[in-house]
């Protein structure tokens, strides 16, 4: 084996001389050459730096670990507060008694229609004699027109009843019910008039004499 020169061999601090700072290993602890390293490398970008996690937040879990969230106060309060039960709508006396006067007197209308069957020919009848006309002829239509009334002003007056019905269960203001069916009756009936009258020719005669 040859001598290392004297060259080549690291010259050892005095006593009370300060160690001169380690370079690449010479006699630095791992950690110091890994900072040395780490010093000696250019700065990394802060965009290739990724961030920090974020630790997750704890929920608080209701019994059997269902994850939501418990009630709060206001929750808590208005839950356990005592339900109130509903205040019961109060009954219109003055509303069931005209309501039941209206519906009386529609009722004995549409009775006596029924069993008389000629309320068409009835008011033609009465509207020549106020007009000084003259006698007025039932015809074929008279009578195909006062069954249809029969029939339309029947039925207007079970629809009236139940939705009567159904506004006073619900206390609710029904006394203009009767009066809705009893007006649209009331159409029906002047329309089928007016048709009657139209096809009479006693009444158009009349009509146009007074024109002329």
């Amino acid at each position: 084996m040859t001598d290392r020169s004297k060259d080549d061999e690291p010259e050892l601090p005095q006593y009370g001389e300060r160690r001169p700072r380690p370079q690449y290993g010479e006699y630095a602890t791992p950690q110091e050459q890994a900072k040395i390293i780490a010093d000696s490398l250019p700065p990394v970008s802060a965009l290739l730096v990724p961030p920090p996690a974020r630790p997750p937040t704890a929920r608080p879990l209701t019994g059997g670990g269902s994850g939501h969230r418990p009630p709060d106060a206001a929750t808590r309060v208005s839950a356990n507060a005592p339900v109130r039960p509903a205040t019961p709508r109060r009954t219109r006396r003055w509303d069931l008694v005209l309501t039941a006067v209206f519906l009386g007197y529609a009722s004995v209308n549409v009775i006596a229609q029924l069993v008389s069957r000629d309320t068409l020919a009835t008011i033609v009848t009465q509207f020549f004699v106020a007009q000084g006309i003259g006698a007025y002829t039932p015809t074929a239509l008279t009578t195909t027109l006062g069954n249809v009334l029969n029939i339309v002003t029947l039925a207007l007056f079970v629809v009236t009843v139940l939705a009567t019905t159904w506004m006073l269960r619900r206390s609710r203001v029904a006394f203009w019910v009767p009066i809705v069916g009893g007006v649209a009756a009331t159409t029906v009936a002047l329309v089928f008039v007016v048709i009657l009258l139209q096809s009479d020719p006693i009444f158009t005669a009349h009509l146009n004499g007074a024109r002329h």
